[in-house]
């Protein structure tokens, strides 16, 4: 089966990220950036399942994930902070420190706009508890 096909057409399309979750992750991975794209939106139902489905790839999602904080979109910003990186392990967290410090306590107006600085701290809250 060609991996492309299995990238979801709309933002409704769960029945591709259902396939892909039968999956073996590994085959998944020549599809991260396009996969994504579809969780730009904290409201849409890819969203929150593709944010599962790729949550075991873990350290291997950190320049995807850079990509995405250093962009211009604040909304996808903070829709990946909320459906991904919240629920990523301590130890890759420990590996976004520094992007997460940027966006909690130097963030754009429009990333505090989007709620962007607030979902930043509490993420770093997370990182810091024993």
């Amino acid at each position: 089966m060609e991996i492309k096909r299995l990238i979801p057409k709309d933002k409704m399309d769960i029945e591709s990220v259902n396939k892909l979750k039968a999956l073996d992750i590994n085959l998944i991975k020549p599809i991260i950036p396009d996969l994504l794209e579809w969780t730009a939106d904290a409201n849409w139902p890819t969203s929150k399942e593709i944010g599962k489905l790729l949550l075991p790839l873990g350290r291997e999602l950190i320049p995807h994930l850079r990509k995405i904080l250093a962009s211009d979109d604040d909304c996808w910003k903070y829709s990946i902070l909320v459906k991904l990186v919240i629920n990523l392990p301590k130890t890759v967290l420990s590996e976004m420190e520094a992007d997460l410090k940027r966006l909690a306590f130097n963030p754009t107006e429009r990333e505090k706009q989007e709620l962007v600085d607030e979902e930043a701290a509490d993420i770093l809250s997370l990182l810091y508890q024993i």
